[in-house]
């Protein structure tokens, strides 16, 4: 029996034990994990798409249903109700920024770092095989103009587009309530006709 072996275990089950695995064999097992890591990547990322799809969604819808409100006039306890639809669609806007920023895309953080961590041991014998490591180091972007004014950041990392995504649409949607709001209180209601009188003198 080789020292190695456990007794009562075949050297192919060694082997599966991670005690005798070579170079080649352990490379194919982190390609595996690498593969599946990938995929839940995509997973994730797909998801947060589909959730700024839905947050511009609700954003145009309010902002039309706040345009129709406004062109009818409707006011409720002295405010526009076009602003209060706004408002409306400001807090769903937010909730889609929670479940984005400190849901799924935390998420997609943690398997993206783990899918580097794999890749680290892949280059050992493929020295190529770092994509995911060098998509993330790709990623950075440096500001210029207003975004890096506001931003006050010389390189956005993910997290950092994506607040400035959420903040922008925020921007907009309190941009255009207050301006309906303004609006209908600088409108004056028209009043109502006055009924003509008819004077009949007889002779």
């Amino acid at each position: 029996m080789s020292e190695t072996e456990m007794p009562g275990t075949s050297g192919s089950e060694t082997a599966h034990n991670g005690l005798a695995l070579s170079d080649a064999e352990r490379v194919g097992h982190y390609i595996e994990m690498w593969k599946q890591a990938t995929q839940v990547n995509q997973h994730f990322n797909d998801i947060e798409w589909r959730i700024r799809g839905l947050a511009l969604t609700v954003a145009t819808f309010s902002i039309g249903a706040a345009g129709v409100a406004a062109r009818e006039g409707a006011t409720a306890f002295g405010v526009s109700v076009g602003s209060l639809l706004l408002v409306v669609g400001l807090l769903l806007w937010y909730a889609f920024y929670f479940v984005d920023l400190a849901w799924y895309h935390q998420l997609l953080r943690a398997s993206v770092s783990q899918t580097e961590k794999i890749e680290q041991e892949i280059i050992k014998v493929l020295p190529l095989g770092g994509h995911a490591t060098a998509i993330t180091a790709g990623s950075a972007y440096r500001p210029n103009g207003l975004v890096r004014f506001l931003s006050r950041r010389e390189s956005m990392r993910s997290s950092d587009k994506l607040m400035w995504f959420y903040r922008v649409g925020a921007l907009a949607l309190i941009l255009v309530a207050i301006g309906l709001q303004i609006s209908s209180m600088q409108t004056e209601p028209t009043p109502d006709p006055v009924p003509a009188v008819t004077v009949k003198i007889d002779r």
